[in-house]
């Protein structure tokens, strides 16, 4: 005699819909985080090419960098050190989607300069958009004390809605909340951390570029990623970077205006 099969009782099915829910909760964060490591990785090697590229301009130019931007006075036409770095990376336009100049995680992937040099060493150039019109001493590869400490490539915040800035600031007001340009407040102190980890929304234009656009930004699990100034790339954790040993430049500090271009005295 045949038996006729009884069905799951509500109770196992709450019990299984609730395994499935917890094991939801516990991978799916998992599997998020493993997406981000993958595209961390993939921003650090954008970001060592691009520093390489660097360094083998700064051979090619008699060990000095190049500036953050100038307008050639025989065209009108303005280059930016993306321009001066581009011929020495070979992946493509600079601001394609996926190209060695962008990484995976920014929030807009068609914008530029999403990581770029500090602002100290790459001063605007001659008649540059503020309206400065002397020209920079260019930053010399001597002049980099201690280089393996000193981070010259960061990865920022969004600036903007169309636009971004196209380097990081080093100023101590953003990084230890006072000026001094000496270093006497470098006396073991940890001064750390600045002021803004933002990125730009359209629903807060608060934090524009001074706020978030020429700040580092720790989007890769609460990490960054920075190159250093002799060539290495590595990820730092919020409150690892110290503004004394890893920014301050003792050695050819070039003091400008809050604009940006050079002061000329």
């Amino acid at each position: 005699m045949r038996t006729l099969r009884q069905g799951f009782t509500l109770i196992e099915l709450l019990v299984v819909i609730a395994i499935i829910a917890i094991l939801a909760a516990i991978l799916f964060p998992v599997f998020a985080q493993a997406r981000e490591k993958a595209r961390a990785i993939t921003c650090i090697s954008n970001q060592k090419q691009v520093n390489l590229g660097f360094l083998q301009y700064v051979q090619d130019y008699d060990e000095t960098y190049p500036m953050g931007q100038y307008v050639d006075r025989g065209t009108g036409i303005q280059y930016t050190w993306a321009d001066m770095v581009m011929p020495y990376i070979k992946s493509g336009n600079k601001w394609a989607q996926g190209g060695v100049f962008t990484c995976p995680s920014y929030p807009d992937r068609n914008q530029g300069f999403q990581f770029s040099p500090s602002f100290d060493m790459a001063p605007d150039g001659p008649a540059s958009w503020n309206g400065w019109d002397t020209a920079p001493p260019v930053t010399a590869l001597a002049q980099i004390d201690q280089p393996a400490q000193k981070i010259f490539l960061v990865e920022k915040g969004r600036n903007d809605a169309s636009w971004q800035w196209l380097t990081w600031t080093a100023w101590e007001w953003d990084w230890v909340d006072w000026v001094g340009h000496d270093l006497s407040h470098c006396d073991g102190a940890q001064h750390l951390d600045l002021n803004f980890d933002c990125d730009y929304t359209a629903t807060n234009a608060s934090p524009t570029w001074a706020g978030c656009g020429m700040h580092p930004r720790y989007r890769h699990t609460n990490t960054t990623n920075v190159s250093f100034f002799d060539g290495h790339t590595k990820a730092f954790a919020r409150g690892q970077i110290n503004w004394c040993r890893n920014i301050y430049l003792p050695v050819g500090y070039i003091v400008k205006n809050g604009w940006g271009s050079w002061y000329p005295y």
